[in-house]
């Protein structure tokens, strides 16, 4: 299938792949991310969310069916509706450009667009073109999504510039076909990109990239609901310390396996530095603690992107080696 780059099977040097996978937990942490240079959908896995080895080789797993296009902060993420898992995929579409990127996969493998297409063009989702009463920008950076299951309803998010600065816009839908107008999602006051969301009990907690000159850290933001006529998002509260001082973007909030507490980590982007991460253990409580770079393993060039938990056995496909 045009697009889809093979993936290797399976091997092990000094066992059987099933006896291989035995040796593993139960459930591990899958990552989808994009290196500068090539932008394109990579996996990294790990058993303990801080150290990661690369899958596939190293090599790219999806070109959203066109190996030129930018495929940028790839956000990965199951949802469970009506008994059935699927995997959604959304992505930036380069610098300059209008519209963002959905995929859906049962294996994560194999995507297609919500239409069943296999073309690029099938997967782009017109979001900022001034079009049918959508608002106007020249981009839509970092998408992400949140399905609320009580609702039935996916929230997708992205930033956009709008006059002076980036603020987040929301559309929202049922089955990515059809979407809702484009409205303002959150705005500080200030130019703000890369918001990522994680719901706790009742709370939808924001972690976002203050844009502003000198400052370029990571803030956190809370709202009771997704839908901006209801509730929106609130909050300037630092993640990193004060004296953190490198320059960050792209966070990203994971639970840890077991449910005991958060995993997060942000893109050191000055240099195409990697990644650093750090810890809390209730997010109402935002008791975020770095963790020492002595103490985390990046793979190669690894940027932005997403974490989702699988099992072992859809991990098993993805690797070429165990």
């Amino acid at each position: 299938m045009a697009g889809i780059i093979a993936l290797a099977s399976a091997t092990a040097s000094a066992a059987s792949p099933a006896a291989a996978t035995e040796q593993l937990p139960d459930s591990v942490y899958l990552m989808a991310y994009f290196t500068s240079p090539a932008q394109h959908l990579f996996y990294a896995w790990s058993t303990d969310g801080l150290n990661w080895q690369q899958a596939n080789g190293g090599q790219p797993v999806f070109t959203a069916y066109d190996a030129s296009i930018w495929m940028r902060d790839p956000y990965l993420n199951r949802v469970t509706r009506n008994g059935k898992d699927t995997y959604h995929l959304v992505h930036t579409w380069g610098w300059d450009n209008p519209a963002i990127f959905h995929w859906q996969s049962d294996d994560l493998i194999h995507w297609t667009a919500a239409d069943g297409g296999t073309t690029t063009d099938s997967g782009k989702i017109y979001v900022m073109d001034g079009k049918e009463g959508r608002p106007a920008s020249p981009n839509a950076w970092a998408p992400e999504f949140t399905y609320v299951p009580e609702e039935d309803l996916f929230y997708i998010y992205w930033s956009s510039r709008v006059d002076d600065r980036q603020l987040h816009y929301v559309t929202t839908t049922r089955d990515w076909l059809t979407f809702s107008t484009p409205r303002p999602l959150f705005d500080p006051g200030f130019t703000a990109i890369d918001l990522t969301v994680v719901r706790q009990g009742d709370t939808f907690h924001g972690y976002y990239k203050d844009e502003r000159n000198g400052e370029k850290t990571i803030l956190c933001a809370t709202t009771g609901s997704l839908d901006p006529a209801i509730d929106t998002f609130k909050g300037t509260a630092r993640a990193l310390p004060a004296d953190y001082t490198t320059e960050v973007e792209g966070p990203t909030v994971f639970p840890r396996i077991g449910g005991n507490g958060y995993i997060g980590y942000f893109d050191k982007f000055n240099g195409d530095a990697g990644l650093s991460f750090m810890q809390c253990t209730d997010l109402d409580k935002n008791d975020w603690q770095l963790i020492p770079d002595t103490e985390t393993t990046n793979v190669p060039e690894v940027k932005h992107g997403s974490v989702v938990i699988i099992s072992r056995e859809e991990l098993l496909p993805l690797l070429k080696n165990i």
